[in-house]
């Protein structure tokens, strides 16, 4: 755990010059300064300043309609956080660190996603009598852009070593440079898509997971432009090919290191404790809202189709990867995954918002009802109404549209938060809609 003193003491020994200061906003993209070595002091213990309108544009770097923060709704300061420290491999002389967000007083900004995900642990600990561990898993595609068309940098095939071969220089560039920046690795595998890869980061407390998430987004596309190629975390880049989703492994572990997500007396042979199908019952309720957090983008919901191994319906199950949450094998340690995500989140709010449906359910003692052991894609309308199994939305604005409607995460993330993310994606959404694409123009101007 390093202090302010430690950091300035690690950026004279190792001669660093720039230090960049990021945080993330609402549409996911990350902003920040660079600062020197000389103003690093003043920026831990006051912060840098920006107006609190940057939290108000788009994922075009757009300034939205009707904006929450305006042009008179002064400054928050991004504070450093020195536990955040890294200096990145790939850069001469920098390094990073990850800011909580504070208004003109110092207190914590209502607007900071990273502070209602720290506000929601500790919630948890002092509820659960536990601490909360995540782990993400990632999936994306290595690119190429050859006579101005993009595709894929190889031609692997899913789990093969040849798409680690072909792409050996990469990967281990990429592993090694996390570990480097304190990121441990715990698999790498070629996936299902050509040049599409899989990295699973090992699970650590869900603050520590959240920053590292954020880590690997920046590392895979910062090195893949080194090496000439485009690394992408869209969750749907192909018609044709797999889509890249993202997985959020979640454990509940008291001081002792007792996993309190376990129990082996589980009525339905899972080993899971009653907290678990709690917090699952909360994230199944919550789904829809979830899902409009976790895959916010246009793009998202053209990945999320039945039959293609990306969850299509709010049900759980063990060892199916045909459902929204996921409890592993019993030879595995307890624990579950939401796998209704994807790389154009900001990790920070889908964590704050699992750990806020979990919390719900526990507390009402939501039951999640009985586990499904069939591949749902492959029920009918009929079965599914039957087992009370419903879809996740099939577009943008229809998950928005739950999320205006779930109260319970606007005043558990905060309702500055859940208000200006939504008006953020109703713009995105309706500037999709404006657009006009190619396949359109030429499908229609040829047949009418």
């Amino acid at each position: 755990m390093l202090t302010k003193e430690e950091v300035i003491g690690m950026v004279e020994r190792e001669q660093i010059e720039f230090i960049r200061i990021e945080f993330l906003d609402y549409a996911g993209v990350t902003r920040g300064r660079t600062v020197r070595p000389a103003q690093l002091a003043s920026a831990m213990e006051k912060g840098v300043n920006f107006s609190t309108a940057i939290m108000s544009f788009d994922c075009f770097d757009e300034y939205i309609p009707n904006p929450t923060y305006g042009a008179n709704d002064g400054d928050f300061f991004a504070i450093p956080d020195p536990e955040t420290f890294a200096i990145l491999p790939h850069r001469k002389n920098t390094a990073r660190m990850l800011c909580d967000l504070v208004d003109a007083n110092g207190d914590p900004w209502v607007g900071c996603p990273r502070n209602a995900l720290k506000r929601l642990l500790s919630e948890v600990e002092s509820q659960l009598g536990g601490k909360m561990y995540m782990a993400f898993e990632q999936e994306a595609y290595l690119l190429n852009e050859v006579d101005e068309k993009i595709q894929p940098a190889d031609n692997s095939h899913c789990f093969s070593t040849v798409g680690v071969d072909i792409q050996e220089e990469f990967v281990q560039d990429f592993v090694l440079s996390l570990e480097q920046m304190g990121v441990e690795t715990e698999q790498i595998s070629s996936e299902y898509g050509p040049g599409q890869l899989e990295i699973n980061l090992k699970y650590t407390p869900a603050l520590q997971a959240t920053d590292n998430q954020v880590t690997f987004m920046h590392l895979f596309k910062q090195i893949a432009k080194d090496k000439g190629m485009i690394g992408t975390l869209m969750p749907k880049p192909f018609q044709h090919l797999a889509g890249s989703g993202l997985h959020v492994h979640i454990s509940l572990y008291d001081e002792a290191g007792e996993n309190l997500f376990e129990d082996t007396s589980d009525q339905r042979g899972l080993d899971m404790s009653e907290k678990a199908y709690h917090f699952i019952g909360g994230l199944l309720k919550h789904a829809s809202s979830l899902i409009a957090i976790g895959a916010p983008s246009v793009n998202s919901y053209k990945r999320m189709q039945p039959g293609t191994w990306a969850p299509a319906h709010v049900c759980y199950g063990s060892g199916n990867r045909s459902v929204l949450v996921r409890i592993p094998e019993k030879r595995r340690a307890r624990r579950f995954e939401f796998r209704g995500a994807d790389g154009t989140c900001n990790p920070y709010l889908l964590a704050a918002c699992l750990v806020a449906a979990g919390l719900h359910g526990i507390q009402s003692r939501m039951e999640p009802g009985e586990p499904a052991t069939t591949d749902v894609s492959k029920m009918s309308n009929a079965e599914l109404k039957e087992r009370g199994i419903g879809w996740v939305p099939r577009s943008l604005p229809e998950a928005i549209s739950h999320l205006s409607e779930d109260t319970i995460l606007a005043e558990t993330i905060g309702r500055s938060i859940w208000e200006e993310f939504i008006n953020i994606k109703r713009t995105e959404s309706d500037k999709f809609n404006r657009y006009v694409t190619d396949w359109e123009r030429k499908l229609f101007s040829n047949l009418f």
